[in-house]
């Protein structure tokens, strides 16, 4: 089986839970709109998966009374996009090598609420962890195709 890598959940999921702040409308339309293009390529990218992550990660924030939800989620989307689990830049280029490509493990929607919980208390500790000012997606190439399924258009219609 070929499942999404789980910085690309973790990224998805936020930006999900991103856009529902931002945006007006629910959140299971973006996590529609969204998992459709992800399912193409990657067997565990349900809308239900996204939704009930993105959702877990709202709730969190809720829970520890955290105002900052949209400073959290992008220095939590570019932190998965742009390092490795070591903090280290992540490798998008290379011969034989493709940043997108399925893994064979898969990852739960409760591992990436747990790597966004971790994620928020070590950004309490250590602001150097922020997004960069004026950093986006759409600066980075190698992702050009994960870049047009984050930034999809969503209607409401996609809800349904």
């Amino acid at each position: 089986m070929s499942h999404a890598p789980d910085w690309i959940l973790n990224a998805a999921c936020a930006t999900i839970a991103l856009r529902y702040v931002e945006g007006n409308l629910p959140i299971q339309a973006y996590a529609n709109k969204m998992a459709k293009p992800f399912s193409e390529t990657y067997s565990d990218c349900s809308p239900e998966k996204l939704h009930s992550a993105a959702e877990a990660m709202l709730f969190f924030l809720a829970e520890i009374e955290e105002e900052n939800t949209i400073t959290y989620c992008n220095a939590f989307i570019y932190n998965s996009i742009m390092l490795d689990r070591t903090g280290k830049p992540r490798k998008m280029k290379g011969l034989f090598f493709d940043p997108l490509a399925p893994v064979k493990q898969g990852t739960s929607s409760k591992a990436v609420l747990l790597a966004f919980r971790a994620f928020v208390f070590r950004l309490r500790n250590d602001s150097s962890l922020a997004e960069p000012f004026g950093w986006s997606l759409d600066k980075v190439p190698e992702l050009k195709w994960l870049n047009s399924v984050l930034n999809v258009e969503v209607g409401f219609s996609d809800a349904i």
